[in-house]
């Protein structure tokens, strides 16, 4: 199985990853639609975040609107907001900078 995330190929993490989001949301709506090969699940946040994943049985893709920074080592995606910074170290995981 392939796994897609904003069109970047990722391996596959036991567990899945963690939405970690710099601006918190309070309320959200989801919903699944069947496909013909597969089926559409969408979130909406009232923070303004969109996430659309479609599983088929050869993969999952997943678009964010919103640029992301992705922790290997901790299995973590992190939902920027406009002007976030990070650093990406060399064992995989995230650090998000303060911003200036």
């Amino acid at each position: 199985m392939r796994i897609f995330l904003n069109g970047q190929e990722m391996h596959f993490a036991e567990g899945g990853y963690q939405y970690v989001f710099l601006k918190p949301y309070k309320r959200s709506q989801q919903e699944t639609i069947p496909q013909g090969s597969g089926k559409l699940h969408i979130q909406l946040y009232d923070n303004g975040v969109q996430i659309r994943t479609l599983i088929t049985h050869d993969e999952v893709s997943t678009l964010v609107n919103r640029d992301l920074a992705i922790d290997t080592k901790n299995q973590k995606i992190y939902i920027l907001e406009e002007g976030s910074r990070y650093q990406k170290n060399l064992d995989g995981s995230v650090e998000i900078l303060s911003p200036e």
